[in-house]
């Protein structure tokens, strides 16, 4: 068994792969709070006859059974990038394909040696009495970017494909609609309950914007000077 800590949680992952591989920087030995373990069927399920090593069908499926306990902690599984920029969390969100892990690396280029991935994607979302915070787990996309870190969320934005760049605040009703499909749903219904408060909360209290871009060195811009913090008047 490994036991690995994130969103300030030790959680257990009974395994029959070494996981090792991925799990690197987030293992610890404290004892767990809770344990998951991927069931040989949940396995053969997310293959669907691909041919994936089953080491990593099994580093994806526990990673569901983690976020049916996550409510549990205050937070959740969410579906998008989140860059690191001043010690902030900037979260970017769209519908497949759109370009948000494009839209955040646009960020990592522009300010070289300030602005880097938080988690690539699956970030967990924490709430927390000071507000949201933005936590990196091993889950972090294809491609592997993501850190082990923790920062207060600065701003989440939906991003659009459209034909120039503009933004705007966006309203919490309009927004939870589209983020309701980017959260994984607990099974239990007390679970689903509990995340579906955290997730109206963080309509509530984080400022959320609409993107339409093109993806063009100006949107990375665009999008930070409206996301960033502005002094009071």
């Amino acid at each position: 068994m490994i036991t690995i800590r994130i969103a300030d949680v030790n959680v257990g992952i009974d395994n029959q792969y070494d996981l090792r591989p991925w799990l690197k920087g987030w293992i610890t030995d404290a004892a767990p709070a809770f344990t998951v373990r991927a069931l040989p069927e949940d396995l053969v399920r997310e293959d669907a006859g691909r041919g994936i090593p089953p080491a990593y069908l099994e580093f994806i499926c526990v990673y569901r059974y983690i976020a049916e306990r996550m409510p549990d902690y205050q937070a959740f599984v969410f579906h998008g990038a989140a860059i690191a920029m001043d010690g902030l969390a900037y979260l970017f969100t769209a519908p497949s394909g759109t370009g948000k892990t494009t839209h955040a690396q646009m960020w990592r280029y522009r300010w070289e040696g300030r602005a880097y991935f938080l988690s690539g994607d699956k970030p967990i979302l924490q709430r927390t009495p000071e507000g949201f915070r933005v936590c990196g787990t091993p889950w972090r996309g294809k491609e592997g970017y993501g850190v082990n870190e923790t920062l207060p969320l600065q701003g989440l934005c939906l991003l659009r494909r459209g034909t120039e760049n503009r933004i705007r605040r966006a309203e919490p009703g309009e927004m939870i609609r589209f983020l309701a499909q980017q959260i994984y749903m607990p099974r239990d219904s007390a679970r689903a309950e509990k995340l579906l408060t955290l997730l109206d909360e963080l309509c509530t209290v984080v400022p959320t914007w609409s993107m339409d871009c093109i993806l063009d060195n100006d949107a990375s811009m665009i999008s930070y000077e409206a996301m960033r913090p502005h002094p009071a008047p």
